[in-house]
């Protein structure tokens, strides 16, 4: 018996399409096992390019603990015991009567008085003893009531922390994103006040720096930081997403300004 042309003819095109379908099957299962590779590479290196990374900022952190230590005790003490050493040459000076000498004296005493303030207070903006030894709450209370004196510029803080401890790195970053935006806020609002906010809400840490100042244009401040010209904003994005943290900006003309930073906190913190 003869077979159907057209049968065969068939069952030639199915085989021919079954094998062209495993092919397509073999290169797709190829390409996803490639580009599974791939993931896991660059999920390595992001992990490899965040601890390196946060190794970075650990130097950087404790390189100002250590500037900040010098500048306390080394310098520090240096003004003081000259200050105290041109105190006594001043009363000298005072007994003797001799008031040209007492007038030099005095503006002397009280320059160096000044130096041993400012010396002083550029230790603890660098790195704060209070953010070590009492916490994060007692460290923003520091923050705040020093920058009001020295610029007028109106701050309120609000945490729900309580004087409760949190991991020493973020206790940091937290720190350094509200000394930042508040640094922002006095170089470039215009602002008459500012506000501090810190909640948190289970593992979530939420962090709100606001202001009244004069606002930015979103346009503009997204332009910038694609430019690379807003650097303090980019140096805050860039600490929070070394922690899984993010940082949003909300502003318009005329309107203030709020940063907020959201970072969950790790299972030791949030318990």
């Amino acid at each position: 018996m003869t077979a159907d042309p057209r049968l065969a003819a068939s069952r030639a095109a199915q085989v021919q399409a079954e094998d062209f379908r495993q092919a397509v099957l073999r290169q797709v299962e190829a390409l996803t096992a490639d580009n599974q590779r791939l993931l896991q590479s660059v999920v390595r290196s992001e992990r490899r390019f965040r601890t390196l990374a946060k190794s970075v900022w650990h130097v950087q952190e404790e390189e100002r603990r250590r500037l900040a230590r010098e500048l306390h005790d080394g310098i520090g003490q240096t003004l003081t015991a000259l200050a105290n050493q041109l105190q006594r040459i001043l009363d000298d000076a005072r007994g003797a009567g001799n008031l040209g000498l007492e007038h030099r004296l005095e503006d002397a005493l009280e320059l160096t008085r000044n130096s041993l303030r400012d010396t002083r207070e550029l230790s603890r903006l660098l790195r704060p003893t209070l953010l070590d030894d009492l916490g994060l709450d007692a460290a923003l209370n520091w923050l705040a009531r020093t920058l009001t004196e020295r610029t007028g510029l109106s701050i309120e803080l609000h945490s729900e922390l309580d004087e409760q401890r949190l991991h020493p790195d973020v206790e940091t970053l937290v720190f350094r994103v509200t000394q930042e935006a508040l640094t922002n806020v006095i170089r470039h609002a215009q602002a008459r006040s500012a506000r501090i906010a810190l909640e948190r809400r289970g593992p979530v840490l939420r962090l709100r720096v606001e202001d009244d100042g004069r606002g930015l244009d979103p346009q503009t401040l997204a332009e910038s930081e694609r430019a690379g010209a807003s650097g303090g904003i980019r140096g805050m994005r860039d600490r929070a997403e070394l922690f899984g943290g993010r940082v949003e900006i909300q502003s318009k003309p005329g309107s203030g300004t709020v940063v907020q930073m959201t970072l969950a906190l790790d299972p030791p913190d949030a318990g």
